[in-house]
């Protein structure tokens, strides 16, 4: 790995810790990210749509999609 790699992957590495962070401080956890950004990217997905594509049981769907 080159110089420019070690770089890009240090910022990458920092800018997760960040938003890992800033979603705690929210208290957003990755469980309910994963649930938003799949929302956010599929426009009028269902219920069951979103627990088969996380692989989720229908509790913790419907938990997460109430919140």
């Amino acid at each position: 790995m080159d110089d420019t790699e070690r770089k890009m992957t240090k910022i990458a590495r920092e800018v997760s810790k960040f938003t890992v962070q800033t979603m705690k401080e929210d208290g957003i956890g990755t469980a309910e990210f994963d649930v938003i950004y799949l929302v956010r990217h599929n426009p009028g997905i269902t219920q069951t749509k979103v627990r088969e594509t996380l692989k989720i049981d229908k509790g913790a769907a419907a938990n997460q999609l109430c919140q």
